[in-house]
């Protein structure tokens, strides 16, 4: 694992316990367990308070930005599914079929402390700004 990868890992544990982490070519993959889903929305029938969430980062992290997010498939709010996303652009490694939510960080700027700079523990907890939204 690359430093870091390593260092943005141990930064995401602090507010995502139960964060998962895999290499997959290029890519690093993580998935968040149990993200808080906002009032409105459903997973087909249910109407969970978490969801699962992952996303992805290329080799040419941090200097790249991060676009998007996954959540499970048949997801709507108040329903009507979402109309800014689709079938993922990559195969998550975790299991499950999922949506993809078309979403950048907006002003990304890394720097070399992980904590200071646009890092992934911050751009995860922006995915309930575009949850807040609604479809």
């Amino acid at each position: 694992m690359r430093i870091r990868i390593a260092k943005e890992l141990e930064l995401l544990k602090k507010y995502y316990i139960d964060v998962e982490h895999q290499e997959v070519g290029t890519d690093d993959w993580f998935l968040i367990p149990s993200y808080p889903l906002p009032e409105g929305w459903s997973v087909s029938c249910d109407k969970p308070a978490f969801v699962k969430v992952a996303f992805s980062v290329s080799a040419g992290h941090p200097g790249t930005e991060p676009y998007g997010f996954l959540v499970p498939l048949g997801i709507s709010y108040n329903g009507v599914p979402p109309n800014n996303g689709g079938a993922p652009p990559k195969a998550p490694p975790f299991p499950g079929e999922w949506f993809h939510f078309s979403w950048s960080p907006g002003n990304w700027c890394p720097t070399a402390d992980v904590a200071a700079g646009s890092n992934l523990q911050a751009w995860a907890r922006s995915f309930i700004s575009r949850l807040k939204e609604g479809v």
